[in-house]
């Protein structure tokens, strides 16, 4: 028998159809059925234009997409032969507006998505706790407006730098806002010091605490998550960034990583049509996302949890809590780095005099993001866009199927939906 389930609580809309055996998931295949053509909207138009249009690919992480997309230009200028050198202040500043980008996303995933589901799935009489989430991403988007001069959808970051110049007064507002975050996740999300959270080693050491955190850990024990939702136990990361490490890893053992080896091919989608395509790596499906981040970083604790749980459910979840924690600590210890004093952009030529292709990648919240632009006299000749999602949550066929695809086998139909959630779904980046 199948059945059709339309998620809700993503960004955008996904359908999932199951094929229901014995009561258990024998298969599912993913649809993402609204077209947004933000690639084609890009064809013919000034390469600088995608600076205002990519952002506003997705209302979650559109700076991540603004920086795939001025690192994409700034290696099409590279590649035409003028290459473009950035002051120590703005790699900084970029990396941070990122951070902060990704923490106000998993801030929300959690208190908007997860915690609400394990509540439901637990019968728990927890209160509800969306406005948590809404409150910390609103402290989040103010220390991003001011670099961004807004959020969402800024396009502050240019070839060669940054249009803002920030004081030091701009540096404490700032400083103000991480430091509010900080002092909220101690005490509504943890329920101790951040540094103490973050000596954890053990998944033993949440038996200490009582917070939302602790709640969500022990449910997630519960439901017996620590035993399910298992994937491929391979993982994915591309971005180069401060607060990750490029490799692809077969569980903990890394690879070399290039971005050219990454492909994209038609999803499987016999119910409904999708306008996504499925990412891989050398033709094989990896996980991306913050467990591939925290493996390839070497995080203690998330050591521990794979060791114990491999790419469960619940490693899945508990990594990206970890990520919050750790992004929070290093976005203080960023601020602590900019001199003002540096330029916030160096000239750059004409845009009308480059011609040459570029490629763009970012970590974004839900793993690697690929911009890659074909640029002619200035003008985009062509536009290509790889996703977190068409990785982690493409559709493919029962002898080949997604990580998502394949942690949902087995499953009851509402432990399906949960970990399909797990992998924090955008649908609004995915088709494109």
């Amino acid at each position: 028998m199948i059945t059709k389930q339309l998620i809700d609580q993503i960004e955008g809309e996904a359908s999932i159809f199951f094929d229901m055996k014995d009561d258990v998931v024998d298969f599912a295949t993913i649809a993402f059925p609204h077209f947004r053509g933000m690639e084609s909207i890009l064809k013919g138009k000034s390469a600088l234009d995608a600076l205002v249009i990519t952002p506003r690919v997705c209302g979650i992480c559109g700076h991540a997409h603004l920086m795939a997309t001025v690192r994409a230009l700034e290696n099409a200028y590279k590649n035409a032969g003028y290459p473009i050198e950035l002051s120590k202040k703005v790699e900084i500043i970029r990396e941070f507006t990122l951070v902060m980008e990704m923490i106000q996303n998993h801030f929300k995933w959690i208190y908007l998505t997860i915690i609400p589901e394990v509540s439901k799935l637990t019968d728990s009489t927890r209160e509800s706790t969306p406005l948590k989430g809404a409150y910390a991403a609103s402290i989040a988007s103010k220390a991003i407006a001011i670099f961004g001069g807004q959020w969402p959808h800024s396009s502050y970051m240019i070839p060669g730098g940054i249009t803002t110049d920030p004081t030091n007064i701009d540096l404490l507002k700032v400083e103000s806002y991480v430091d509010e975050l900080i002092s909220f996740f101690e005490k509504e999300s943890i329920g101790i010091s951040l540094e103490q959270f973050l000596s954890f080693e053990s998944c033993k050491d949440f038996n200490t605490l009582s917070s939302d955190i602790s709640y969500l850990e022990s449910s997630l024990v519960t439901m017996k998550m620590n035993e399910k939702g298992f994937a491929y136990d391979r993982f994915l990361v591309i971005g180069e960034h401060t607060f990750s490490k490029p490799s692809k890893l077969k569980q903990t053992r890394p690879f070399g990583i290039d971005a050219k080896y990454v492909n994209t091919i038609d999803s499987y989608s016999p119910d409904q049509v999708s306008y996504a395509k499925n990412a891989q790596y050398k033709d094989e499906f990896y996980e991306t996302g913050p467990l591939a981040r925290a493996i390839a970083t070497n995080l203690p604790i998330v050591k521990n949890m794979h060791r114990r749980f491999k790419d469960s459910a619940y490693s899945r979840v508990m990594a990206r809590v970890f990520e919050l924690a750790t992004l929070l600590k290093h976005a203080k210890g960023l601020l602590s780095e900019i001199d003002i004093s540096q330029k916030s952009c160096l000239k750059s030529v004409d845009i009308s005099k480059i011609t040459a292709t570029g490629t763009g990648v970012v970590e974004a919240p839900r793993g690697p993001l690929l911009h890659t632009v074909n640029i002619k006299n200035g003008l985009i000749q062509e536009y290509k866009i790889v996703t977190p999602t068409q990785f982690n949550i493409g559709s493919s066929s029962k002898s080949n199927p997604t990580p998502a695809q394949k942690a949902m086998i087995g499953m009851t139909q509402a432990e399906a939906l949960f970990i399909f959630r797990t992998f924090d779904v955008c649908s609004v980046c995915t088709t494109h």
